[in-house]
């Protein structure tokens, strides 16, 4: 029976519902009426209702029939039991049918059949993977000039990759990728001329390369080593040089709407570093090297999305890759301490000269950005790169203002009022009594622009209301101004 078949009792063209603030009959039905239609009406009401004029019906067909409404409790008939259902459970069952009960079954053990992959199923998904990459690149080269002629098999392609993704709770079985010699394939895929074929290999490394992936059950040396060899394989294989390609390639600026896929590839490509980074540092380094990652990085920093200061979410990506790379290998932090990047950085900064950061995730980009250059600084070529492009100034500018960038900016002068750290020495550094002779040059640029007047602030921490809050949130900016 249709529940919507309980609601439609109707008489003629207008609906019988009697009860407050509901349309009523223009003229009620005499007793005599609702004798006839088999209604028990008591002594009470039939002084009332024989008062009453005898009400005009309609034609012979129309009936009335009692509802919950119209009716007491003791007055309904034996079909009339709104209680009958309720304990028949229709109100408390699921109210599906076996049928459909079948159907919830059937997808619920679907969504199990990732946990059981294995060998044999990864050698099929790379079979299924191979056919649809050769029928699409037939179809291109067939249809070159009728791009719906091809899409079908473009669609298949890339259901094929994204059906690789489970593999990311198994990666125990990652060596069959390199043992069916798959992972050529993918790095072909990554220069697809459909950029949604090459996001899809992204989010497929970067989902096994995750540190989910990886340490899901807890972290197990096995199979973290298995994903080390693939991503030594991937190596191997010239990967990171077509993702740094391909990172060239896409357009993630903030102001186009059609660009929100892009800019989705862009972060899962900072991802994948990111994962490198949690895996193994030595990882990092020569996927960066590779990817030329450092220069798309300065460039990323120094571009201006919607003005002089904003900054998006990719940019604040960027600012936290730079920090955590130069600070995890050595190599990368002595090839990048020149001016370029020292240059993309102060630039940055210098956009906080007379305004403090807006909220929380603008706070994280200027701290990435001042401990990135705290790192440079430690390099001998850092702190000459910073002293030439006035970045003592910018200091004096930053601590002239009564907010958090006062207290930031006395990281960096910590750092560059010190001795440079041995890990970032080259093995052929010039004279110690050069590194000397920055710092010294350092120290009175900053006392000549009167930089010494905010240091003081600092440490009898001058300021009201919120500025003294800030006191409390960095404690250790007491004794960054007393070394």
């Amino acid at each position: 029976m249709d529940i919507n078949d309980i609601f439609k009792e109707t008489v003629g063209s207008t609906t019988l519902n009697v009860g407050k603030g509901k349309r009523r009959l223009a003229d009620a039905p005499s007793l005599y009426e609702l004798k006839e239609r088999g209604y028990a009406v008591g002594d009470k009401n039939e002084h009332s209702m024989q008062t009453s004029k005898r009400p005009k019906l309609g034609t012979k067909d129309t009936k009335i029939e009692p509802s919950a409404d119209n009716i007491e409790d003791g007055d309904k008939g034996e079909g009339d039991s709104v209680g009958d259902d309720d304990e028949g459970g229709r109100f408390f069952s699921d109210g599906l049918s076996t049928k459909q009960k079948g159907v919830l079954q059937w997808v619920d053990s679907a969504e199990d059949v990732e946990d059981s992959i294995d060998k044999t199923t990864v050698q099929r998904l790379v079979s299924r993977l191979e056919r649809a990459m050769s029928k699409n690149t037939e179809d291109r080269i067939r249809h070159a000039q009728s791009p719906l002629d091809f899409a079908e098999s473009e669609a298949d392609l890339d259901e094929a990759l994204r059906a690789l993704v489970p593999l990311a709770n198994s990666v125990h079985l990652l060596h069959v990728l390199d043992d069916l010699e798959a992972i050529p394939t993918l790095v072909e895929l990554l220069a697809h001329e459909n950029e949604d074929i090459s996001l899809d290999v992204i989010d497929f490394v970067n989902e096994l390369t995750a540190m989910d992936a990886w340490s899901q059950n807890g972290e197990s040396q096995e199979v973290r080593q298995a994903v080390v060899q693939f991503v030594k394989a991937l190596q191997r294989n010239e990967f990171f040089e077509a993702l740094g390609e391909n990172l060239r390639r896409l357009d993630d600026n903030a102001h186009s709407e059609y660009n929100q896929d892009d800019a989705s590839g862009v972060a899962k490509t900072l991802d994948i570093v990111d994962n490198l980074t949690a895996l193994d540092p030595a990882l990092a380094q020569p996927a960066a090297v590779s990817m030329k990652l450092l220069d798309w990085l300065q460039m990323r920093l120094a571009k201006d999305s919607r003005g002089a200061v904003s900054v998006d979410s990719n940019q604040q990506y960027a600012a936290e890759i730079t920090a955590v790379l130069l600070q995890t290998s050595p190599e990368i932090c002595r090839a990048a301490a020149g001016p370029p990047l020292m240059e993309s950085l102060l630039k940055r900064l210098s956009g906080y000269r007379k305004r403090v950061p807006e909220d929380a995730a603008e706070i994280e980009f200027v701290e990435n950005i001042i401990d990135a250059v705290c790192v440079l600084v430690s390099t001998p070529q850092g702190k000459q790169a910073f002293e030439m492009l006035e970045g003592v100034e910018l200091l004096v500018l930053m601590q002239k203002q009564q907010g958090i960038c006062r207290l930031l900016s006395l990281k960096i002068l910590d750092y560059a009022l010190s001795p440079p750290n041995a890990l970032y020495r080259d093995k052929d550094a010039a004279d110690i009594d050069a590194d000397v002779l920055t710092q010294k040059s350092i120290a009175k640029r900053y006392v000549d622009n009167m930089g010494l007047k905010y240091l003081f602030y600092v440490l009898i921490r001058r300021g009201k209301g919120s500025v003294k809050k800030l006191y409390r949130d960095y404690p250790e900016s007491d004794e960054r101004a007393v070394s």
